[in-house]
């Protein structure tokens, strides 16, 4: 079994729902944001991490940013969103796998950063077979 660990310093944003508009369908613009500075920041290290045949498990841990006065105890949007968010652009840059279907096994945590901790994504790949 092979394990990557990569550290993706973007604020995580959740995948939100496509719009539909009598024009075509659309992402809001924070979501839109995000997948560019991440697909920038992933595209400097991609050549470092392949896609490839096999089978996948991921982590990601999502650090996000504290507001100065937080309504609830753990950060808003759903987690498996934020989840979606990230899978999608590694598989847009070319990372770890050629398609999500190959992930058998995911999970997520997000939190709110600590004090003087950075936002970002701490994401944890593991090939499992192939």
């Amino acid at each position: 079994m092979t394990t990557f660990s990569i550290v993706v310093p973007v604020k995580p944003q959740p995948a939100s729902r496509p719009r539909i508009s009598k024009f075509g369908s659309y992402y809001t613009q924070g979501y839109k944001d995000f997948r560019s500075e991440t697909y920038r920041f992933l595209k400097k290290i991609r050549d470092d991490y392949p896609a490839e045949e096999g089978v996948f498990s991921v982590s990601v841990e999502f650090i996000c940013k504290k507001p100065k006065k937080p309504t609830n105890p753990y950060p808003r949007g759903d987690v498996d969103n934020y989840l979606k968010g990230i899978i999608d652009s590694l598989v847009y840059a070319g990372m770890f796998f050629n398609d999500d279907i190959q992930i058998t096994h995911m999970e997520g945590t997000k939190r709110y950063q600590e004090e003087n901790e950075e936002v970002g994504m701490n994401i944890t790949v593991r090939k499992l077979e192939g």
